[in-house]
């Protein structure tokens, strides 16, 4: 199993430096992964006290500042394991500051993608609320009475459905330093590849799926502001 780690060598499904050239690059890659991760849970963190803060006033809030409440939230829980980082990866990778255990590495890998996922639709809801009232000349009054409730319902449910099935696989394994959408592969007695852990079929699909729908966004979040 290449969950094990046998004395003095690392586990044959991992490579050394998680994907670097060297230990030195892996470093560098961690702090900076750390700091941009950090200063991102800063400015979401402002922006969800700031509408808190607006309704303890008594004061109401509007789709914009709800939608911005959903994707800072997304982004905090993202943000959040991105700078956890590989202290959630298992110490058998033998990455720099591995400390992780298989639940820890699902775990991280189950908010990444319902983080990510989540900012990505919030993103595209943001969009949609402006290119509505701008083009279509409806007020927020009107925005939130018909589209914002099932818009949040739809938007939840899509995010969550999609970290929820790599998890029923054990596909959240690591990759590079952190953990994602990924099978653990290793050779047989016969000298065959062998999936020791998670599927290549959920991980083939969330490629597709994780590119389609960043490409999605980016198509749709230029059209409705042009």
């Amino acid at each position: 199993m290449c969950w094990q780690s046998q004395p003095d060598s690392k586990p044959s499904a991992f490579a050394p430096y998680s994907c670097f050239a060297n230990a030195r690059q892996e470093i560098v890659a961690e702090v900076f992964r750390k700091t941009f991760s950090f200063l991102s849970i800063i400015g979401s963190s402002y922006i969800v006290a700031d509408v808190i803060r607006t309704r303890r006033n008594d004061k109401a809030t509007d789709p914009y500042q709800r939608i911005m409440l959903c994707l800072s939230t997304f982004d905090i829980l993202f943000s959040s394991v991105c700078f956890l980082g590989t202290w959630l990866t298992p110490k058998e990778t033998g990455w720099l500051w591995s400390v992780g255990n298989t639940n820890s590495c699902s775990t991280q890998g189950f908010f990444t993608v319902l983080g990510l996922m989540g900012e990505f639709l919030y993103q595209m809801a943001l969009s949609l609320n402006v290119l509505i009232l701008i083009v279509f000349g409806w007020n927020q009054d009107k925005f939130a009475a018909k589209v914002e409730k099932p818009m949040h319902v739809a938007i939840i449910a899509v995010a969550l459905s999609t970290a929820l099935v790599p998890l029923a696989y054990q596909s959240y394994n690591p990759s590079c330093g952190t953990c994602w959408s990924m099978f653990i592969a290793d050779k047989c007695s016969n000298g065959e590849e062998c999936i020791v852990r998670g599927s290549r079929t959920v991980f083939v699909a969330y490629s597709y799926i994780q590119g389609a729908t960043l490409f999605i966004m980016n198509v749709f979040c230029t059209v409705a502001m042009v």
